[in-house]
């Protein structure tokens, strides 16, 4: 199940940090990229999960650990590209 919500946080937060590159934010714009992206995965999950008409909360943990994992690749990709020497 965490496969599944791999992808489309991972779509979400490049499509969220493709639309805000303009945006030189560094930590600052990650965090909200990857919150609001987030949220919009528990919200598309819950809804897509409800067999009822009423939201199904009950798998967003998931999204949530998958929305994490992104935000700490963001982070490690970040840092790397500081530390390498300028050429």
């Amino acid at each position: 199940m965490l496969l599944g919500a791999l992808v489309p946080t991972f779509l979400f937060s490049r499509l969220l940090l493709w639309i805000t590159k303009r945006w030189n934010g560094g930590v600052p714009r990650l965090l909200l990229v990857h919150v609001i992206c987030g949220a919009l995965a528990v919200a598309a999950s819950a809804y897509g999960y409800s067999t009822s008409g009423a939201p199904d909360w009950s798998r967003s943990p998931v999204y949530i650990v998958a929305q994490l994992i992104w935000l700490i690749v963001d982070f490690v990709r970040g840092r790397r590209r500081q530390s390498q020497p300028a050429n």
